[in-house]
């Protein structure tokens, strides 16, 4: 196949080039910002989503048959939606690219777990019920309405990535990894706090597998994509473990209560602190998705968690590290 993946110089970009590759087939990366890692650049075509008439020039230029929308803003820092606009008007720019071309076959578009989290009921009982959690999660709603309104002649489907973690993620290394290796790292909680995480190559190998799935599994489906869903200090007590040998120690919810509180502050004046008080209620809360069906259907690249943590952990003291000064001194 011919895949244009937008934003593929990306975390999850990165990782899914490098399976289309080994799968042999042609990729295409168009992405405003120049691929992380070197061996990409041959791929990568400088674009913007934002520019229509430059995706669409590209599109037809390689004749793609199948595209990979992963271009957006990620984080989840600011609470206007305009500062999102990428993610849902960026979104009706590549769904109307889809429609103009006459080689896309196949189309596969992002969203976010955060497209709904509610206190009452975990999961959504269809695919069009919405609680956004944060201005990004209102961002990727609108992408899937839009998505589901395009009335686009290809096979397309929907994918929500969970908390996902490992090779080249460049932001990790700096704040949890980090953390975790200094030992600065406490859990706020003695009880079991659900959450579910998705391993980049797990979350690599599920897209790979939906986009060569019969159409009737997948086409105007929407899948999570992850791993099942674990006790959060399972997964942050293995990196604990292979980081440091060492045990994550826990310590009481009031401690963090505070220091949030303090965060609070220091974000207002725009000083950044670790610890504030959206980010300390995520740490407490489960948060599941329903990736089960999705592992069935799809299955895992590796299961094992602890084989997962060891690679990353080898990618971030190898080929990593020169991306991160804490790192190379390692």
């Amino acid at each position: 196949m011919k895949i244009l993946i937008t934003g593929g110089s990306g975390f999850i970009g990165t990782n899914l080039i490098d399976l289309l590759l080994e799968k042999g087939h042609q990729v295409i990366n168009y992405d405003k910002a120049q691929p992380v890692k070197k061996s990409h650049v041959a791929f990568w075509e400088m674009g913007d989503i934002m520019d229509e008439p430059k995706l669409l020039e590209i599109c037809t230029k390689h004749a793609a048959d199948s595209i990979i929308h992963l271009a957006a803003r990620t984080d989840t820092l600011s609470n206007n939606l305009e500062d999102y606009v990428e993610n849902y008007a960026g979104t009706q720019h590549v769904l109307n690219v889809i429609k103009k071309s006459h080689s896309i076959k196949k189309a596969i578009i992002t969203s976010t777990q955060y497209v709904y989290k509610s206190e009452n009921k975990p999961f959504p009982t269809t695919d069009e019920e919405f609680v956004p959690h944060t201005a990004y999660g209102q961002s990727k709603v609108l992408a899937e309405q839009y998505t589901r309104q395009a009335n686009l002649s290809c096979q397309w489907t929907i994918v929500r990535p969970t908390n996902i973690w490992g090779p080249w993620h460049m932001r990790y290394p700096n704040e949890l990894w980090k953390i975790i290796d200094k030992g600065f790292y406490f859990h706020p909680v003695n009880h079991e706090v659900i959450r579910t995480y998705g391993y980049v190559k797990n979350i690599v190998h599920q897209v790979y597998q939906i986009l060569i799935a019969p159409s009737e599994v997948v086409n105007h489906k929407m899948f999570y994509v992850g791993d099942p869903s674990i006790d959060s200090y399972k997964y942050l007590n293995e990196l604990s473990r292979q980081l440091t040998k060492k045990e994550i120690k826990r310590l009481p919810q009031v401690i963090f209560k505070t220091l949030a509180m303090f965060g609070d502050i220091f974000r207002a004046v725009k000083i950044p602190f670790p610890i504030y008080s959206l980010r300390f209620k995520n740490m407490v809360e489960d948060y599941p998705a329903p990736t089960e069906i999705t592992v069935e259907l799809f299955g895992q690249a590796e299961a094992d968690l602890k084989k997962n943590v060891a690679e990353t952990i080898n990618w971030i003291k190898g080929e990593g590290k020169q991306h991160f000064t804490y790192w190379i001194n390692k």
